[in-house]
């Protein structure tokens, strides 16, 4: 990061070597979406300014000879530049004019960009160039940088290679040793809690491990199993040193840790969330095939977009654009003056609530509430007319590109004309309707709702009656096995069907969770990384933290009676059996003598509920960190 800016100050880089390096990348974007038809598009709207600025040319400047009077060349230089002028301000004009139609182009293409956004990799030709203020002697500032490897073997391309492929190929080779080093650190960290080389984002020629021959060990252990990860992590967590009791004294940088076992840790937060899991779900690792299948389905969606726009021809594109960027162009005072409204609407709502929280109950205060009320329904009534007229742009963008191309793209990927449905099966020989084929139901996409085209490829074919009921008798089998595993009665079956589905739904493990999870979701509150910035995860303690584990929303399902701790506390028979099967399944082990005995003593003074040692025991550091 230093060479960035400047030569490295601790290290050998220089800061165009720094340049050299991002060359190969620089061309890659993930953060947006400009290939196929829209590219196309964009040129064409380029050639149109150029073809603009071609039209407006400026008079040619008059010379002056010796024979002429100066009263005759003021006169010639007075008209060129009254005519430069003119042509200027007619020419500045038309820009404007272009600019502004073009400006509504923009976002009738950024409402198509934004269904592909960060799903797709573009290939922008564009060239690295040094920045303004450069200031080494062995290039000018702005030049263009090629792209060069610092460090290792050379990166040579080969035949039918792209630069961005030899770089890859060259940064993941077993002759790189910065690779096979770092990877081999991570996962050793990720399993101790630290590296034989700290801090690991820092790794220099200087750096040394805390045990050489450990890091070499591992090195060549990474090599010899061809950098299977899963491989290496079970060969790491079967050692004994990464079995024995954890070290609970922070180690100081710079000085050496024997590794006599891992680090005291927090559990991150995707292992909080899965231990919460299981304890809510009595089978967390039942597949959530609905959940599955919807990701897969958004996945495909993206792909069915980009496709789907790059089917059209850039004369098709352009006409949809052109129809949405009309309606935005219509209704940009719509939509100034609606949200003018909708401000003043909010900033008398709240003048009024805050009137009304300054009284005393009262009949004069009854009477404000009810205006508070009314100032809130007309600022939302206006909130919803702002969204409204908003979406008519979005809404015609869908429908006359993105819907567009998908009608469009299952013509190519059929060789049949796309049709709907009610003529599809009016013109199918036997009367039913087409396996796959384009469908009329409704597609949200980015708020607004939009026809549906069916692609073969892009969209998963819906289940059958059939297959749905076969679906829902296996997981009913599975959830009947469950109860009688846990002795429930027959008349529990209905209510405890009912948990299940809802547990199965909700309470999945991590993995199947989006990442990152939405904000306000238990993952996020216990540091989940929001994957802006590499190891962005943190492991602090926080107050909503706190709150969450002593009154959050978990808790009840943690403590409800077809909860997996319940089930099995529930099952136990004895009381001293219940704190067992609690101890068990919350810190994997069983209560010592003199817990019983602090048991026994909080039951005597009316602690007596096995809820009450269970809030305690999920409040516990022990239930929190790895030990």
């Amino acid at each position: 990061e230093c060479a960035q800016c400047h030569n490295h100050p601790f290290d050998k880089w220089s800061q165009m070597q720094f340049y050299q390096m991002a060359a190969y990348t620089y061309n890659v974007d993930t953060q947006d979406y400009y290939g196929g038809s829209l590219e196309d598009v964009r040129e064409l709207l380029r050639e149109r300014e150029s073809e603009l600025r071609a039209k407006f040319k400026e008079p040619q400047r008059p010379r002056r000879d010796r024979k002429m009077s100066d009263a005759e060349w003021a006169r010639l230089e007075k008209e060129y530049r009254d005519q430069a002028a003119k042509v200027r301000k007619e020419y500045e004009t038309a820009r404007q004019a272009m600019r502004q139609e073009q400006r509504n182009y923009q976002e009738a293409m950024t409402d198509v960009r934004n269904t592909m956004r960060y799903t797709a990799v573009d290939m922008r030709n564009r060239n690295l160039t040094l920045p303004h203020d450069y200031q080494y002697s062995d290039a000018k500032p702005r030049s263009t940088v090629q792209a060069s490897v610092m460090m290792g073997h050379e990166c040579a391309t080969q035949p039918g290679e792209t630069p961005l492929q030899a770089y890859a190929r060259w940064m993941t080779s077993k002759d790189n040793p910065r690779f096979t080093s770092v990877i081999a650190s991570r996962l050793w960290k990720k399993a101790f809690g630290l590296a034989l080389i700290e801090p690991l984002d820092e790794l220099m020629d200087t750096s040394t491990p805390m045990i050489p021959e450990l890091q070499t060990h591992l090195e060549g252990l990474m090599k010899s199993l061809d950098y299977d990860m899963k491989a290496y992590l079970r060969v790491v967590f079967n050692t004994s040193a990464y079995q024995r009791q954890v070290t609970r004294e922070e180690v100081p940088p710079g000085v050496a840790y024997h590794f006599t076992g891992p680090l005291l840790r927090r559990m991150t937060a995707e292992q909080m969330w899965d231990s919460f899991v299981t304890l809510i779900n009595p089978n967390p690792d039942m597949p959530n095939l609905r959940l599955r299948e919807d990701a897969e389905q958004r996945i495909l969606q993206a792909k069915k977009n980009a496709d789907g726009v790059d089917a059209l021809s850039v004369e098709e594109a352009l006409r949809g654009i052109k129809l949405s960027a009309a309606v935005y162009d219509k209704n940009r005072e719509r939509t100034e003056a609606a949200q003018k409204l909708y401000l003043e609407a909010r900033i008398r709502h709240k003048e009024l609530q805050d009137e009304a929280d300054s009284l005393k109950a009262g009949p004069e205060r009854d009477a404000l509430l009810v205006k508070v009320a009314d100032a809130k329904k007309k600022s939302d009534d206006l909130r919803r007319q702002v969204n409204d007229i908003q979406n008519e742009g979005r809404r015609t963008s869908t429908q006359e590109i993105i819907v567009a191309g998908h009608k469009k793209l299952y013509e190519v990927t059929t060789g049949k004309p796309w049709q709907p449905v009610s003529k599809a099966v009016k013109d199918s020989t036997d009367g039913s309707e087409p396996a796959m084929m384009a469908s009329d139901t409704m597609m949200m996409a980015y708020g607004v709702r939009a026809e549906r085209v069916t692609i073969p490829g892009y969209d998963r074919p819906e289940l059958s009656k059939d297959e749905r009921k076969a679906r829902e008798d296996a997981m009913r089998e599975e959830f009947s096995e469950e109860a009688r595993f846990y002795g429930l009665a027959e008349k529990e079956l209905r209510d405890y069907f009912r948990s299940r589905e809802t547990q199965n739904r909700t309470y999945v493990r991590a993995a199947e969770e989006q990442s990152p999870a939405p904000r306000g979701h238990p993952l996020r509150d216990f540091g989940q990384s929001d994957r802006e910035t590499i190891e962005n995860a943190n492991y602090d303690a926080s107050v909503p933290q706190s709150l969450f584990m002593m009154n959050g929303s978990l808790l009840p399902n943690i403590l409800h009676r077809h909860s997996q701790l319940m089930l099995t506390i529930n099952k136990a028979q004895y009381p001293d059996d219940k704190v067992e099967a609690a101890y068990m399944a919350l810190l994997a082990r069983k209560p010592t003598s003199k817990e019983m005995e602090t048991w026994n003593k909080a039951a005597d003074a009316g602690l007596d509920k096995i809820e009450d040692l269970v809030y305690a025991l999920l409040n516990t550091q022990q239930f929190i960190f790895i030990q």
